[in-house]
């Protein structure tokens, strides 16, 4: 299965990668979830990737947040490679593999914690 990461524009042109190591990927201020996100606006388990078959799927956990794909509120969605995903006041851009187009992120840092 091709990899997927969530790349987060930081200042400037700068990117912060968040790989997905494992079946599943919880997010959330919960020092228990895989990518932590320590904000006001982010629930304590505020959503879930999971691998299912060839497919990842984006679930949000909590329903008195949201979760945003491409603008539009969900509760479960199939993620597309260049898919926006909004978690609180962070925003997301989904890489799967290389893209379709061939085109590649270019990294210059790699963060091996989770934390935003």
């Amino acid at each position: 299965m091709l990899p997927l990461k969530l790349i987060m524009k930081t200042e400037g042109d700068h990117e912060r990668v968040f790989s997905m190591h494992h079946e599943e990927m919880t997010i959330g201020r919960d020092l228990s979830c895989d990518l932590r996100i320590p904000l006001p606006q982010v629930s304590s388990r505020h959503c879930r990737i999971s691998e299912q078959g060839e497919n990842r799927i984006l679930e949000n956990l909590d329903r008195s947040v949201a979760t945003h794909v491409n603008g539009e509120k969900i509760e479960r969605t199939i993620l597309q490679d260049d898919d926006v995903v909004q978690i609180g006041p962070v925003v997301f851009h989904v890489s799967i593999g290389d893209g379709p187009d061939g085109r590649t992120f270019e990294i210059r840092r790699e963060d091996d914690g989770p934390s935003v």
